[in-house]
């Protein structure tokens, strides 16, 4: 007698869009950015970041990029005091070709600033 192991369909966990978006804006507000400097990073327009801090949802890709922001900055308030993080994004540094972090970002290369806080905190040379 063969036993049939009945498979659970996977429930998706709904996320409040109105919650996402209060996300975004607690982010934008605690990097001391505008909505246009963080619509840049995340190449989406400004309009589109007043909707989803209104409420309307963010798209899987956009969602995906906002959990990447939270990501760093959670990490870069390990490394100095968090009113210092929004500016240290936007500075340009010489060891990404006159690039800031944020552009890098913007341009999908967050690994670069991720690789790069690796070594400020193992104290490797870079």
């Amino acid at each position: 007698m063969s036993t049939a192991v009945k498979e659970h369909p996977l429930h998706r966990v709904k996320i409040n869009p109105a919650r996402e978006g209060d996300r975004l804006a607690q982010l934008r507000t605690s990097l001391g950015w505008t909505r246009n400097q963080l619509a840049r990073v995340m190449n989406a327009s400004e309009r589109a970041l007043v909707n989803w801090e209104s409420g309307d949802p963010i798209s899987p890709v956009y969602a995906a990029k906002m959990r990447e922001m939270e990501s760093l900055y959670d990490e870069l308030k390990q490394l100095m005091k968090p009113k210092e993080i929004g500016p240290w994004l936007l500075t340009e540094m010489d060891e990404f070709e006159k690039r800031s972090p944020s552009d890098l970002i913007g341009r999908g290369e967050t690994g670069r600033v991720w690789a790069s806080l690796f070594y400020l905190r193992s104290g490797m040379p870079d």
